[in-house]
């Protein structure tokens, strides 16, 4: 089949678009100019319509979003991606899904957003491993890295170190080497935050010389990272020499001038670890002033936040003050439009399927307790009464149940707190089984070694029935692996709406004395209140 190349273009066949299109997929990200190159991605848009290819034209709107993002326009780039992965999944193209997962990790990377950026990146990783080994190794090795860049910017670094590891391991098959050097700037920087400044630095002369081997300029990207370990490790000097030839002309980009502007204020921390506060003043004024042409407020406040140390090296204690109250208030500001900008990505993508799947998980997140996945004490407070309300309406049966593990800080003094807590979320388990044979039940956490569980449809005898027979689960659980010879008993206390409780309150609060009562008894029993 034969389509237009474009405007005034010479005809090209469906299967030189799909070549074209893979090309651009292939090239390194910076070798794609964002401004120019979005005009002939758009020609391609046209074009893969026109032969009624959809999955090439969801391929280059991902293309599109990238260089969106790069420009700085995250919300354009985030609508674009929230509706190819629409389209990928309404129809199963995982190689799309792969796509809009990796750029919509590095678009909240972008956005400071670390929570979903790993979400997206496990996910990436989740969708190019289903179609090995069709996808590519540059996209493998791209959504390792970006893996490994979300477990940095979480503070995993350990996993961090693996992935970049691994991706380095798929770079290195690729025909081109800026894979490579990206996974190396990348690693050399998160060893650095890391604070292992050995590793760090072993990244950094690799990067540097896999430049020097292959005849490339040093970016500034790789620059400024190279300059912050080398300052680290007390290179002031070389740091200096390294970041005076960094290149302040430069296209109107927003990446380009966004590492420029990080470079400059790397050099003003050389010179005042140099303790040249000349050099590290006029350095930073000309980072400000490219920062306020640029918009870049990110760096812009790494300046502000340095002026004032300067200031306050210098002995201008008022001035210091006052830039650092501008600082922190530019700061606010800064996480403010942070936050606004995130919820605008969201708010665009919230439509799709996966992102109502994220607005459950929120609110499951909400009204869960983290370390066990029970449902939390707000769950409780707005579910139960419904019940009851609903059990008064239909005449049938609700009964609660309050367990209480037994000398449970004699678990954490004389184990651990480690092991109390893997007490807590097996007895966790213990409570979801027992629940999961019950129609409708539920178990909760209300705090510490106290767990309720909620059992509509069920009168009092029979909930006295299947207490005991979680008692003894939990009793009989094999805990030698984890508290030694120390055993794990519960105490029960069970109220039911046979009772004529009015309130929720009044419901609880006669199941913690029967709580009591079976703690007082002896403890490791179940305790129910007298029939009516």
């Amino acid at each position: 089949m034969v389509v237009r190349a474009g405007l005034g273009g010479a005809e090209a066949t469906e299967e030189q678009l799909a070549a074209e299109i893979e090309a651009i997929e292939g090239r390194p990200r910076q070798d794609c100019d964002p401004v120019d190159g979005i005009v002939r991605i758009r020609e391609l848009q046209h074009q893969a319509q026109g032969v009624d290819r959809l999955d090439l034209y969801q391929r280059t709107r991902v293309i599109e979003a990238d260089m969106l993002g790069r420009q700085g326009d995250l919300a354009a780039a985030g609508r674009i991606l929230h509706d190819v992965q629409a389209w990928a999944a309404t129809h199963s193209h995982p190689h799309l899904l792969t796509l809009s997962h990796w750029q919509l990790a590095i678009l909240f990377g972008q956005l400071g957003d670390a929570t979903s950026m790993l979400e997206h990146a496990v996910r990436a990783m989740e969708s190019v491993n289903a179609i090995v080994p069709e996808a590519s190794p540059m996209l493998r090795a791209r959504c390792t890295m970006a893996l490994a860049d979300a477990y940095g910017d979480a503070g995993d670094f350990a996993a961090a170190r693996d992935r970049y590891a691994e991706a380095e391991r798929l770079a290195i098959a690729l025909p081109e080497v800026h894979a490579r050097l990206i996974i190396l700037n990348n690693l050399a920087y998160t060893e650095c935050q890391a604070g292992e400044l050995g590793a760090a630095t072993e990244a950094a002369d690799r990067l540097l010389a896999l430049i020097d081997h292959h005849g490339f300029p040093l970016d500034d990207s790789s620059r400024d990272t190279i300059a912050k370990v080398w300052l680290a490790t007390g290179r002031h000097a070389e740091a200096i020499t390294l970041l005076h030839s960094s290149n302040e002309e430069f296209d109107n980009q927003y990446e380009e001038a966004n590492s420029v502007a990080s470079c400059l204020v790397t050099l003003a921390e050389a010179y005042r670890m140099a303790g040249d506060l000349v050099q590290a003043n006029a350095a930073l004024d000309r980072c400000r002033a490219l920062c306020e042409q640029r918009g870049l407020a990110s760096v812009g406040l790494e300046a502000q936040q340095l002026k004032a140390e300067l200031l306050g090296v210098a002995g201008l204690f008022e001035e210091a003050f006052t830039t650092h109250k501008a600082f922190h208030a530019a700061s606010m500001r800064l996480h403010s439009a942070q936050r606004d900008a995130r919820a605008r990505v969201l708010q665009v993508m919230y439509e799709t399927e996966e992102a109502r799947q994220a607005g459950e998980l929120a609110r499951q997140l909400a009204v869960r307790d983290p370390l066990t996945g029970l449902y939390n004490r707000r769950f409780v407070d707005t579910e139960l009464p419904l019940l009851l309300h609903r059990t008064a309406e239909t005449g049938t049966s609700l009964s609660v149940a309050v367990l209480d593990l037994d000398h449970f800080k004699r678990i954490n003094d004389t184990c651990s707190h480690e092991a109390g807590d893997k007490v807590l979320r097996t007895v966790a388990d213990l409570i979801t089984a027992r629940a999961q044979t019950l129609d409708g039940a539920f178990g909760a956490r209300l705090g510490g070694e106290e767990f309720l569980l909620v059992m509509p449809g069920v009168d009092g005898v029979a909930a006295a029935a299947e207490m005991s027979a979680l008692r003894q689960a939990i009793r009989q659980h094999d805990w030698h692996p984890i508290t030694g010879d120390l055993p794990v008993t519960t105490s029960i206390g069970i109220s039911d709406s046979s009772r004529g409780h009015g309130t929720v309150a009044d419901m609880l609060r006669e199941a913690d004395m029967l709580l009591y009562e079976s703690k007082a008894n002896g403890r490791d029993r179940v305790t129910s209140a007298p029939r009516p």
